[in-house]
């Protein structure tokens, strides 16, 4: 088994029922464990995965910790499941163009403290 596949198979537990700091923390593991491996090398970095992973950091930063560690898996899926449109809509963001970028940007939605939701009135 390669490396990337390894990676994809340590991402793969479900965060069903968890308590939304454990999804927050599931999150950031994925997106950390994602920019180490594509920093040494275990897989490319291109456009497809500058979206997946700027997406990922943003979703983070709103509390949508789910869909956050989703898009961080996206980024590193197989070739033949990749498909443009799906990433199309997932915008280039300047100032998340390159690992350390996305990692200065990373470390700030780490930072920042749960959204709190307000009930519906």
């Amino acid at each position: 088994m390669s490396d990337i596949e390894t990676l994809r198979k340590s991402l793969a537990l479900s965060s069903e029922g968890l308590a939304s700091e454990d999804k927050k923390a599931m999150a950031i593991d994925a997106i950390s464990k994602i920019l180490d491996a594509l920093e040494l090398g275990v897989g490319a970095f291109g456009e497809w995965e500058q979206r997946c992973l700027a997406a990922s950091i943003i979703a983070l930063r709103a509390g949508k910790y789910d869909d956050s560690r989703a898009l961080a898996r996206r980024a590193i899926w197989p070739e033949e499941n990749r498909r443009n449109s799906g990433v199309a809509r997932l915008l280039l963001r300047p100032g998340m163009l390159t690992i350390p970028e996305l990692r200065k940007e990373f470390k700030i939605a780490q930072s920042m403290p749960p959204r709190k939701v307000r009930p519906v009135e």
